[in-house]
Parts: structure tokens; sequence; C-alpha cells
């Protein structure tokens, strides 16, 4: 993994082998993230895993090209990573949220990196109608 920094924007190159979301993770863990938007997520994965829907979950095998965008934001001290993609190959194409998936040449990822800090909270609703996923933002009274 390579990684730099423009202004608001960080810039991570996955390599091959290396699992994505961890990796995201680990980086924004490393650059003192609080929050940000991923703005673009592109590249080759193999071996990745979606939530298609609630309670849906596909493992794919073998290559796949990806797009895709999220956030990053705090849950209990550490990088929460969101990120839905979009993947295809000839077998067909998939879109849902990204549990987890390996780079195959590379992925490439632009962050745009948020000032003030972004919480994510368990919520009990969630998780008791079968979300998977059952972690919401925590933006308090919003506007």
């Amino acid at each position: 993994m390579k990684s730099m920094r423009s202004g608001q924007f960080f810039i991570l190159r996955i390599d091959e082998g290396e699992e994505v979301i961890s990796s995201i993770a680990s980086a924004a863990e490393r650059e003192g993230l609080r929050a940000a938007i991923i703005a673009s997520f592109i590249g080759a994965m193999r071996e990745c895993r979606l939530i298609l829907r609630k309670g849906v979950e596909k493992s794919i095998e073998g290559h796949v090209e990806a797009v895709g965008n999220g956030n990053i934001t705090r849950m209990g001290g550490s990088p929460f990573v969101h990120l839905h993609v979009s993947c295809g190959s000839d077998r067909g194409v998939w879109v849902g949220h990204l549990i987890e998936g390996r780079a195959e040449i590379f992925c490439e990822t632009a962050l745009y990196v948020l000032e003030d800090p972004v919480e994510r909270v368990y919520d009990k609703g969630l998780a008791e109608i079968g979300v998977t996923v059952p972690f919401r933002l925590d933006i308090g009274d919003g506007k």
C-alpha cells in the first residue's frame, strides 16, 4: 500500500493481494483521519464478499473490475470504512456493501478528508429488523 496527501485529498494505492477494507482503515488510522468521503474507488479485486441487500451476502471468486464510493467514520475510537461497490466480469455484475475484497493488480481510492469527526453507532432497531451492518451515522440533531 502506498499513499500521498494533497491538500484535503488523501490518495491511496492498495497493491496486489492486500485486503481493501482493512488497508483503507489502516491508512486512515495511520494518518489520524477522523472522517473522510471516499470520493472514488477503482480497481480490480478477487475473492470479494458483498452484502447485496438485507440478509443476502455474495462471495465472488476470480477477477472483477470495481468502482465505488463511501465514507470513513469513527466507531469505538477506530476507523469504520463504509464502501459500496459495483463490480463485474464476464460472469455478471454485482452491487453492494463491500465486506472484504483482495486487490488484484491494484486498487486506487481518493479520500476527501473532513475536518470534524463523524461517529458511527450501533442501532439496535436496525439489528432487530435484520440489517446486516446495523450502524448509523451519529450526526446529533442535524439541521
